[in-house]
């Protein structure tokens, strides 16, 4: 119906002409852990899937998969070396993850990739478009599977959009009943992370075993004391330090490491850091309940979330080292002795005060401190701040604000 209006068929340029470059192919796959999916059949049937879009006689020119969760973002893909993917067996090889493929798209050297669906490439929306958006502005097409063929491209673009959305619900619909289930793990008393100082994990044998579920399943675990009983005794003098002597985190560093045969270093510790005293001192499962939810984990380990959003266990579920009394006023000293800051910090606690940053020491020496505001760091002297040191830190405080 728009066919020009006499006959042009004889010009130069009437048709489009055909590439003789065949098309260059890549497959693309993912799923999630091998503890959640087995990946041999899960990337091998990805994989037939996507062969259906293969013209006759066209293969793949590369294949790139991953064994790891849809929902980290794009700088924390493709972590796994060679050698974990080779253990894994999968029938199908591999010439990287996708990491490695936006490399190859970069260099020119694709020019379509083809998965079995949308969220194989990620479950979030933000990195799924944001790979859609690469391929597409280096000319390189993304196709899936369990789409259409032909039509209109809105109504493909519709498909499409609306699997990334529903990717994206199913990804936090995970999340928050992992979540749930967490926090009644924790509530009941179980174990959350590796032990702590001073206590070891052992298997409660009189824990209900897991509902609907067919095999083992992971057991159940608490804390016990260390057979070592050195170490109950250095946790107790630690807090000892701090609540009635009032001594900083190296200093009590210092007096651990006067006298390793009371205070024995923790397995793979080469002597004892102001950090690790200063995780001890903050550690409330010495009181005997279990907590969970400190840490923000998937974010930043190194924040502490609020103490009013931590899961306590229902009851004390292991051995008390600290009384929870006691914990608590440890917390108020040390509380006091971060708010003991020299004259020159006045002003810089003011400065983050009212842009509502938090001014957090990441570690420490007998003369430093490294603290962490705004995303920077930077290391001040202990003691009086410089006026002139005090007018960066505010400067940096308001960059960041």
């Amino acid at each position: 119906m728009f066919d020009p209006p006499i006959d042009l068929s004889d010009l130069p340029g009437y048709q489009a002409t055909a590439s003789t470059r065949p098309a260059r192919t890549a497959f693309l796959g993912r799923c999630s852990t091998k503890d959640n999916q087995d990946p041999r059949s899960s990337i091998a049937g990805q994989l037939a899937e996507a062969s259906a879009l293969l013209a006759p006689g066209e293969a793949f020119t590369a294949h790139f998969w991953d064994v790891e969760s849809g929902m980290l973002g794009l700088d924390e893909r493709s972590q796994g070396s060679a050698d974990d993917y080779a253990r894994l067996g999968v029938p199908v090889p591999r010439d990287g993850g996708l990491r490695e493929l936006l490399e190859w798209v970069e260099r020119g050297e694709l020019d379509r990739v083809v998965c079995e669906r949308i969220s194989r490439v990620a479950r979030d929306m933000l990195p799924s478009l944001q790979v859609e958006y690469h391929l597409a502005s280096r000319g390189v097409t993304l196709e899936c599977a369990n789409e259409p063929r032909g039509g209109m491209t809105t109504g493909q673009l519709e498909l499409r959009r609306t699997a990334q959305v529903r990717a994206e619900i199913y990804r936090h619909e995970l999340l928050e009943q992992s979540m749930r289930g967490q926090r009644q793990h924790a509530a009941a008393g179980y174990r959350h992370g590796p032990p702590c100082y001073g206590y070891i994990a052992v298997v409660d044998a009189d824990a209900p075993p897991a509902a609907n579920r067919f095999g083992g399943g992971r057991p159940k675990m608490r804390l016990a004391l260390h057979p070592d009983s050195r170490r109950a005794d250095t946790v107790q003098e630690v807090f000892q330090l701090r609540r009635e002597e009032q001594l900083r985190d190296s200093e009590i560093a210092r007096v651990l490491a006067a006298d390793l045969d009371r205070h024995p270093l923790a397995d793979g510790q080469v002597l004892w850091r102001p950090t690790r005293v200063r995780r001890m001192l903050a550690q409330p499962k010495y009181s005997g309940y279990q907590v969970f939810g400190r840490c923000a984990a998937r974010t930043n380990r190194s924040r502490i979330n609020p103490i009013a959003d931590w899961v306590w266990s229902r009851e004390q579920a292991h051995p008390m080292l600290v009384p929870l009394e006691k914990w608590h006023e440890t917390q108020l000293v040390t509380a006091q002795m971060q708010q003991r800051q020299a004259p020159g910090w006045d002003r810089v606690n003011e400065a983050a005060a009212q842009r509502r940053i938090q001014l957090r020491a990441v570690r420490e020496s007998d003369t430093h401190i490294l603290y962490e505001a705004a995303g920077r760091q930077f290391v001040l002297p202990r003691g009086d701040l410089p006026a002139a040191v005090a007018d960066e830190v505010i400067a940096i405080l308001e960059a960041g604000a």
